[in-house]
């Protein structure tokens, strides 16, 4: 009797079941509830908002292009210790050392030229605003955490919009 029953309840839910499939059909037409929740998500955005993957509003660029550019260079006593590796490009805020933006570089020779702006931002919509202190760390393991026999070197106190910073790697971290 028992095995009955179970029979019997699981046909009850097989019926049940291929019932709420969706059924095969021709494709929803654009005015079909099912359509417009197939929309992507950018045309659900509030009105005014701007493209989630478009350039910069005008007049947004410059404050954007903000930067602080130079040259990285290994002292001469550590040009052995420069070939391989990972160079990181971090610049922290002078006031408080905060980490502002971080740039990841592979493959550099040296002298190496660069420029880190809002745009290496750790988090989206961070100031980028001096003075800074910009540090390179070239680091042998690749990891971005500062790490035995990496060298590093930092320029302090630049202003944004410098591009004659310079900075040289003088240091191995033991």
């Amino acid at each position: 009797m028992r095995d009955a029953r179970l029979a019997f309840g699981a046909c009850l839910l097989a019926a049940v079941l291929s019932s709420c499939r969706e059924k095969p059909g021709p494709p929803p037409d654009a005015g079909s509830a099912r359509a417009s929740s197939l929309r992507p998500l950018t045309s659900s955005l509030p009105p005014g908002h701007p493209p989630v993957d478009a350039a910069p509003p005008p007049g947004a660029a410059a404050s954007d292009a903000a930067s602080i550019a130079g040259t990285i260079t290994v002292a001469p006593n550590l040009q052995s210790r420069a070939a391989g590796g990972v160079l990181y490009v971090i610049a922290r805020s002078a006031a408080d050392h905060r980490i502002l933006a971080v740039r990841r570089e592979d493959n550099v020779t040296f002298p190496f030229k660069f420029r880190i702006s809002r745009r290496d931002a750790m988090i989206a919509g961070t100031a980028f605003a001096g003075p800074l202190d910009v540090t390179a760390r070239l680091s042998k393991s690749g990891d971005a955490a500062a790490a035995k026999g990496d060298i590093e070197g930092t320029a302090r106190g630049l202003r944004v919009g410098a591009e004659d910073a310079k900075v040289t790697l003088d240091t191995v971290h033991e």
